[in-house]
């Protein structure tokens, strides 16, 4: 006779569960996202050149304020390779509230809506593999102490691959697929989106963009809902290539006077 088989939930799956609903990210950044992502999705994003100023103005976007057009959420960052940091972020609040939305408040009342957009943002500057881990594995404890966590940046998810290589070397895919593995087993429970980059030369296949096997709509532990490629084609003119298993979509922008302008 086969035994029956109970899943057992920890005591912060439980509270989790049972907690008041989250905001999603439902709706997030239609620039690049037709019905935004969902809860539990994968994102990566690649590109030959830097992708912090996109990865920034999707942050941006996440915590603004929905009377803004944002979507008001907390956002989870471990900084693996430096190039975001809490002032750049200020900044970049700062400005986009002043020119992009035009937002004409008292100063005070100014004050509190970029205090509460920099409550929602959470750092983790990380420095080296092992406290890589660390942060993976104290991911449960971080989304259930902050339920308005719903996305989870990495930015680069492959930062430590030299360091932790030997007299074998193991595949880029490979490694790649067991890190995520890992981040998506820690956040299952906690209805969060997880984005994360890595160079574009990071991948053992030739084809990795037009591979729709990572994308398809089937139970995988390492699956990836979406790839963003970002390629710059002029010195301030860039395009998006967005792929998911069922469209693909080309989305041209310019970075002009510290802002993305999308063409």
């Amino acid at each position: 006779m086969e035994k029956t088989k109970f899943k057992v939930e920890s005591g912060i799956q439980l509270l989790t569960r049972l907690s008041t609903k989250k905001t999603t990210v439902d709706n997030f950044y239609p620039n690049l996202f037709q019905s935004g992502p969902k809860p539990g999705e994968v994102i990566e994003m690649f590109s030959n050149r830097s992708c912090s100023f996109l990865l920034i103005d999707m942050i941006i976007e996440a915590v603004l304020p929905i009377k803004f057009g944002g979507a008001e959420i907390g956002v989870l960052i471990l900084n693996t390779d430096g190039h975001i940091s809490l002032q750049a972020l200020t900044a970049s609040l700062r400005n986009k509230l002043h020119t992009q939305y035009n937002v004409g408040l008292h100063e005070d009342d100014f004050a509190k809506v970029l205090n509460d957009m920099i409550d929602n943002i959470f750092i983790l500057d990380v420095f080296e593999a092992t406290q890589l881990y660390t942060s993976f594995q104290n991911l449960e404890n971080i989304l259930a102490k902050h339920n308005n966590i719903s996305l989870c940046v990495i930015d680069t998810l492959t930062a430590f691959y030299w360091s932790e290589q030997s007299f074998k070397i193991t595949k880029m895919d490979i490694y790649l697929r067991n890190l995520l593995r890992i981040v998506q087993k820690a956040v299952q429970c906690h209805e969060v989106t997880i984005l994360y980059t890595r160079p574009e030369y990071f991948n053992s296949s030739k084809d990795l963009l037009e591979n729709t096997e990572a994308c398809a709509d089937v139970p995988t532990a390492e699956k990836v809902n979406c790839r963003i490629q970002v390629c710059q084609i002029e010195d301030e003119t860039f395009i998006a290539n967005v792929r998911t298993s069922s469209d693909v979509t080309r989305k041209n922008f310019k970075i002009e006077f510290n802002k993305i302008n999308w063409l």
